[in-house]
């Protein structure tokens, strides 16, 4: 049974891969431009899974660790956050991934996203539905959020995913059990996950980076072509300033003149209320002359 639910995580990252959140290429690691947390930055510690850019603390299931790495992020954006499998057999694996919204075309609520997950699984044979797309509340009832569930099950395992939205991401949590009652266990421990948020996180617009609101461009220079537009997210201050990016995929000398080209921007600052706030916000690149595309 443990190679059972062991190849079935592995099984799993093959179906995401069938999705709209499409894997490229393995590229170099991640960097970053400053201590701000990025997506990809949990980890795991005193047995809890956290993220400080999602404000997502998870205790994990006793007797749980942490399992396969998944591939880089994906040019959509698509990232598998974390992945951890039981360390007693037949108690299940768990699988965190996080679709980036500045650059999924088809623009998904969390309702369209589950339905279409849910008509995805049905037409992989063996795969049977258990329960249609049901909304459900998402962590502890203090610091709660709407979310959506689909559980379907095949080839002797049983699978729960839950959908729900965090900094303008689609974030999938995808428990994999070997009977109907481990499946419920697991989604359980999902009424553990704390939500505490700490500062106010930047305001999410999309297309920010492409408006009148920009002051100030200057394109990246020496890189080499790419046949893929290069996906980035940018922090803009309430002084107008980029202070943070993150080059989500992308080779080291693309990231390097990326990011040394993006500090430079400058853009009006966006008040609401006649009050400054930081703005996130997403583009895409073309390596050779830095032209900037719409992510619409």
């Amino acid at each position: 049974m443990r190679r059972l639910l062991h190849l079935g995580a592995v099984a799993f990252l093959a179906i995401a891969g069938m999705l709209a959140w499409r894997y490229g290429e393995t590229l170099l690691p991640f960097a970053v431009t400053s201590a701000t947390p990025d997506p990809q930055d949990g980890k795991v510690a005193g047995g809890a899974y956290t993220n400080a850019y999602f404000d997502l603390t998870y205790p994990l299931p006793q007797g749980f660790a942490e399992g396969l790495a998944g591939p880089d992020p994906s040019h959509a954006g698509y990232y598998v956050l974390a992945s951890f499998v039981a360390q007693n057999a037949g108690a299940g694996t768990i699988l965190i991934a996080a679709q980036d919204a500045f650059f999924d075309e088809t623009h998904r609520d969390l309702a369209k996203a589950a339905s279409e997950m849910r008509d995805t699984m049905a037409q992989i044979d063996g795969m049977s539905i258990d329960s249609e797309p049901a909304e459900i509340v998402f962590g502890r009832r203090s610091a709660s959020r709407p979310a959506w569930r689909i559980d379907f099950s095949g080839v002797g395992l049983y699978r729960a995913m839950i959908l729900t939205e965090m900094r303008c991401h689609l974030v999938s949590i995808t428990l994999t059990a070997p009977d109907r009652q481990a499946r419920e266990t697991l989604a359980g421990s999902l009424d553990q996950v704390s939500l505490a948020a700490g500062r106010d996180p930047p305001v999410c617009i999309r297309n920010y980076a492409t408006g009148d609101q920009l002051i100030r461009k200057v394109a990246p220079t020496d890189i080499a072509p790419s046949p893929m537009p290069i996906p980035t997210r940018i922090i803009i201050g309430n002084d107008g300033a980029v202070r943070h990016v993150h080059v989500i995929r992308a080779t080291d000398a693309q990231r390097k003149g990326i990011e040394q080209a993006l500090q430079q921007w400058t853009f009006k600052p966006h008040t609401v209320n006649g009050r400054a706030i930081e703005v996130e916000t997403g583009l895409a690149l073309r390596s050779g002359g830095g032209k900037v595309t719409s992510t619409d």
